[in-house]
């Protein structure tokens, strides 16, 4: 089974373009805000007010992506700024996208701030299973050649390639499932940190096959490993501090 695009655009009448990118992050967003909503919310928190602080990250996290992405090539966006705005072309950094929207929220909306974060953290994975396959109509975020049988065609190569995309879209699955499995809302650090582990565990691995990596600290690794490599620190000392309050406040009482 080899993977080919159709193309990155999927309706084109006059001005009107709606491109398969845009349509996969608006699905993702709103299938998970729905499980969110459904599985997730807690009596003390309304579905409108999940789903402003879901507009938020969405809105936020836009802004980060981007802003990391254009940030990391700024060479390039130096000399095209009139780029920058146009992210249904592509080009975003979910880990920028990850800082922003917990920012922007944090600033914004801190009401039931941990509560609401811990419910994202938890179906965002299922918002970026489906949304990954944006990269797949942008012929995007693939990696070295391969003959493997689920082979990406990339046209400007004109060869089978890694899916990148493809193995984070499973990761994220995956990683959807436990996270709900196991969603304990008298814990929402811990569930942050869960988050954080296990998407910066599957970046960490895939990354080492794409070849779009944008290399920093003097080529000695990519911006994508090294943000790896700083979630998985920051989500074990998130688990561990946990752990430790946790047993302090049962020698207590």
């Amino acid at each position: 089974m080899m993977f080919q695009s159709p193309g990155a655009i999927l309706i084109e009448l006059g001005p009107l373009v709606i491109r398969w990118y845009g349509l996969l992050y608006a699905v993702g967003f709103l299938v998970a805000l729905e499980v969110a909503a459904k599985y997730l919310c807690p009596p003390n928190i309304t579905k409108d007010q999940l789903s402003n602080f879901f507009i938020g990250i969405l809105l936020w996290g836009l802004v980060g992506a981007r802003l990391w992405y254009v940030i990391l090539n700024a060479d390039y966006y130096w000399m095209n700024p009139i780029e920058i705005p146009q992210i249904w072309l592509g080009g975003q950094s979910i880990q920028g996208g990850i800082i922003g929207g917990a920012l922007g929220t944090w600033v914004f909306d801190r009401n039931n701030y941990l509560i609401k974060l811990s419910i994202a953290a938890t179906v965002v994975p299922l918002a970026q299973a489906i949304a990954r396959w944006g990269n797949f109509f942008n012929e995007e975020a693939y990696g070295s050649i391969t003959n493997l049988p689920w082979g990406l065609y990339v046209s400007h190569s004109q060869q089978f390639h890694h899916p990148c995309f493809l193995y984070e879209s499973i990761w994220n699955l995956i990683s959807f499932v436990i996270l709900l499995k196991s969603y304990d809302a008298k814990n929402p650090l811990k569930m942050i940190a869960k988050y954080l582990l296990f998407y910066s565990i599957g970046r960490l691995l895939i990354e080492q096959l794409r070849l779009d990596q944008i290399l920093v600290m003097n080529g000695m690794m990519s911006a994508g490993t090294l943000m790896a490599i700083v979630g998985i620190i920051v989500g074990i000392g998130m688990i561990i501090t946990q752990s430790a309050s946790s047993h302090s406040r049962s020698l207590q009482n």
